[in-house]
This record gives structure tokens, C-alpha cells and sequence, in this order.
């Protein structure tokens, strides 16, 4: 898998890079916690389920140049994500750790 450490991800955003950032939880988790800036394309529970196709169908409207980094809870599944979308031929990267990490690393 690969990843992007909270950090560096933190200071790309902080030197204005043109990163997306994908959150792949829910609605409700999205608008319960999530890193500013980032959109939510809810394929987590796609995935989980085995449907492959509808998180593809999920994650299509993507621009195939963009740099995308997927985040989850932990990073598991967003670092499945992001292999897939690589798979696709996409520049993607799951935050490391996820959102618990991201949280951890602004403590």
C-alpha cells in the first residue's frame, strides 16, 4: 500500500498543494469529524460488503489527474481504495493511520 504520513500530508496543505482528499466513511462520520477540505464519496461499506462495482462507480467522477489521498477510521480500507484507484491508473495514497492518525499527529 502506499501511503501518506499525517505529516506530510499536513505540510503539502500547508504549502497549498493540489491534493484531494478523499473520506470514504459515511455521511454521518463525514459530518461528524473530518479533515478540512476533503469531500466524502461514502465507498467504505461497498467495500466491506464485496461490491466492488459500486465503489468504482462511486469513485468515477475522480479527474484522472489529480493526486488523491483516501482516508478512513484507521486506514485499512482506504488503503484498499487507494490500490484500486491505482488500479484504475489513478496517483493515489491512503493517509497513514487515517483519521485516528491525522487526529493523533495535531496533539
Amino acid at each position: 500500500m502506499a501511503g501518506i504520513s499525517p505529516e506530510e500530508l499536513r505540510t503539502r496543505l500547508q504549502n497549498d498543494a493540489d491534493v484531494r482528499i478523499v473520506d470514504i466513511r459515511s455521511p454521518e462520520d463525514y459530518e461528524e469529524e473530518r479533515i478540512e477540505g476533503s469531500e466524502n464519496l461514502p465507498v467504505r461499506e461497498a467495500l466491506l460488503s464485496g461490491n466492488v462495482d459500486e465503489a468504482l462507480k462511486l469513485l468515477d467522477d475522480l479527474p484522472a489527474d489529480a493526486e488523491i489521498v483516501t482516508v478512513c477510521d484507521a486506514g485499512h480500507v482506504s488503503g484498499e481504495t487507494a490500490n484500486m484507484l491505482r488500479e484504475q491508473g489513478y496517483d493515489a495514497k491512503a493517509l497513514e493511520n487515517g483519521l485516528e492518525g491525522w487526529n493523533q499527529s495535531s496533539e
